[in-house]
């Protein structure tokens, strides 16, 4: 699938954000109330870990309204948290053994709390999914959090999907995050399970609104995992820009449910998969020639 319509802003090398529609004083009341509930969920985990889901999604989201809102330099941590806590919970589904300890403070001096100590041998937490695992990885790599990164890699996968699977986990979900696990250690069976995904998108059996998600924001940023090391800039450029202006129209023109509009849906803010993508390839010494709102520069650069 490729990009719709150009809005104001665009240029050849800059992807502008939508405008949401909420007013700015709306969600900033939003943010300041995540940013409120973000304590209050970590200080829970010792008696409720499978608080680690709502953490993720708290913080994830906060990412997304301080990227929109400001400041820019807390989006980092914010990143850095929900990838932590998602993998942690994957972590929890490992057999009983050892208590799992993870730092989940923000980088810098060590948390004064200190490590969170959490149960193994436990059934996956309400709302991990495969989907959850893959945007905890591209929260990773952006960050190039090194913590995250190495939970993911014990992260049993096919553990974390319920069963019978939904039809987004057997059809695409698995085999992405499966496939992310496997290119991160280095397998060349990773891009087999990339290119399986990829033709999962387009699945009739995907209900529309699943179907639109996995089009314009899964597909896309598939894309950009197989090309991310692709020596040939313009290649990547151009499934950069198109994987934004999908990410956009998504987020601005789609309605996941009918009559409700996601503009303001703190997750369109960033574009996660694609802001992954190109962090890698400004890391490996690789051109990256598109700009964009959805794309923290800071983090792209590792400057934050």
């Amino acid at each position: 699938m490729t990009g719709g319509r150009a809005m104001d802003g665009d240029s050849a090398g800059f992807v502008a954000r939508h405008r949401p529609g909420r007013d700015r004083e709306a969600l900033a009341a939003r943010a300041e109330r995540r940013a409120r509930e973000i304590p209050r969920l970590r200080d829970s985990l010792a008696e409720r870990p499978g608080n680690l889901v709502p953490l993720t999604e708290e913080a994830l989201a906060l990412a997304g309204l301080r990227q929109l809102l400001g400041p820019e330099d807390e989006v980092p941590s914010r990143l850095r948290l929900s990838a932590r806590a998602a993998m942690a919970a994957g972590v929890m589904v490992t057999p009983a053994g050892p208590p799992l300890r993870v730092d989940l403070g923000p980088p810098g001096p060590p948390d004064p709390r200190g490590p969170v100590e959490l149960p193994r041998g436990r059934e996956p937490p309400v709302g991990l999914t495969p989907r959850r695992l893959v945007q905890a990885c591209h929260a990773a790599l952006a960050t190039r959090d090194r913590i995250a990164l190495d939970l993911f890699a014990q992260v049993p996968v096919d553990r974390v999907a319920r069963q019978p699977p939904a039809a987004e986990d057997r059809i695409y979900g698995l085999a992405h995050a499966q496939g992310l696990q496997a290119l991160l250690r280095g397998d060349a069976a990773g891009n087999q399970l990339l290119l399986q995904a990829i033709q999962g998108c387009n699945d009739t059996a995907l209900a529309p609104a699943s179907r639109d998600y996995a089009q314009f924001i899964v597909s896309p940023e598939i894309e950009l995992t197989l090309l991310h090391r692709d020596s040939e800039a313009a290649k990547f450029d151009q499934a950069l820009r198109n994987a934004l202006v999908l990410h956009r129209r998504y987020w601005a023109d789609i309605q996941a449910n009918p009559g409700e509009s996601q503009d303001s849906d703190p997750a369109g803010f960033i574009a996660l998969g694609p802001l992954a993508w190109a962090a890698m390839r400004h890391d490996q010494g690789l051109p990256v020639g598109i700009r964009s709102d959805y794309l923290p520069r800071g983090v792209v650069e590792g400057a934050v």
